[in-house]
């Protein structure tokens, strides 16, 4: 009888770990798109300070030697917090990614197996966050930066994801054999999600999510004027983002649904059609309902999972006994 991924014995700690790790970056990246819909992100004019305080300045005498030292950036301590809440948290996940990947790199009977890759690419990505995150705010929030920087958190969280899975799951041998020529089109799915959710961030960095504000149409018309510059045409930015949304939802769609008779893979199958209409009913609201703030931190939300999802269906395809990388 075949021993499912998910009947599993009490996890290690590390996997443990993790998975915290994990949660606590998927709470950074909506705490970043909740800055972003707020216009928070410049709340702060310095790095790593917030006018040369630890904490958003909130007391009089703060506020008025902030003015003094920052007279063109007015103080808005609700805005500050919600910046420095953000910086907070960030810095608290990096902390545990350290904590984390010096574990592994530093135990003995660790070194040479396959953690040690995601535990090195966890240090490289975390070294390029924090640049980012400085760059964010030196830089104005440049829109190619502020991109980089989301897309940055996104590949934290999905190789937290991907030690996770690998740490916790021992990996049934018979999903491989039965099933290695599904390999290229759930790689395909991974990178058709992670191309719209670039997309996305683009739109969100140019605050052109209401470039069009009616559907199916944009403006009155089917497909209006298109630009070659994605740097300041809304419309183009926007319509990119439908093109991109009909694309993934058509390609996924196909997918899953070919696997719904496939015993392994249909809990994941339906996942992903749940997701995929959730998120295309989400889309759908964001532009009737002018772009409420939940409304689109939820979006952003279900986008992550739904790439979670195929890292995790790629995960139990191409690893095996002999040779994966999981530790307990």
């Amino acid at each position: 009888m075949a021993r499912y991924w998910f009947a599993q014995p009490t996890p290690h700690y590390r996997a443990k770990l993790a998975f915290f790790a994990f949660l606590l970056a998927f709470i950074v990246i909506l705490l970043g798109g909740f800055t972003r819909l707020t216009n928070a992100g410049l709340s702060c004019p310095d790095w790593p300070n917030c006018y040369g305080y630890l904490t958003a300045p909130h007391t009089p005498a703060q506020i008025q030697t902030a003015t003094a030292y920052y007279p063109l950036t007015p103080v808005n301590t609700q805005k500050a917090w919600t910046e420095m809440t953000h910086r907070y948290f960030a810095g608290t996940e990096g902390i545990l990614i350290l904590i984390l990947t010096f574990s592994i790199l530093l135990t003995k009977k660790f070194r040479g197996k396959k953690p040690v890759l995601p535990s090195l690419l966890l240090i490289i990505l975390l070294c390029i966050q924090v640049s980012l995150g400085m760059l964010t705010v030196t830089e104005k929030l440049k829109p190619i930066i502020v991109l980089s920087h989301l897309l940055t958190g996104i590949s934290i969280l999905s190789v937290l994801w991907w030690i996770f899975l690998s740490l916790r799951f021992p990996v049934d041998p018979f999903i491989k054999k039965a099933n290695a020529h599904l390999t290229p089109w759930f790689l395909i799915g991974l990178i058709v999600v992670f191309i719209q959710i670039t997309l996305g961030g683009w739109v969100s960095t140019h605050s052109a999510g209401l470039a069009c504000i009616d559907l199916p149409y944009c403006n009155g018309q089917l497909i209006p004027q298109l630009s070659l510059n994605m740097n300041s045409d809304l419309i183009t930015i926007h319509m990119l983002h439908r093109f991109g949304a009909f694309f993934t939802a058509v390609y996924i769609g196909i997918l899953a649904l070919s696997l719904l008779r496939n015993t392994y893979f249909k809990p994941f199958s339906v996942l992903m059609l749940t997701l995929l209409c959730l998120q295309l009913a989400l889309g759908i609201l964001n532009i009737l309902w002018l772009r409420p703030i939940w409304i689109a931190l939820i979006h952003q939300g279900v986008a992550i999972l739904l790439l979670l999802t195929m890292i995790t269906v790629l995960t139990k395809v191409i690893s095996d006994n002999r040779h994966g990388f999981y530790l307990v």
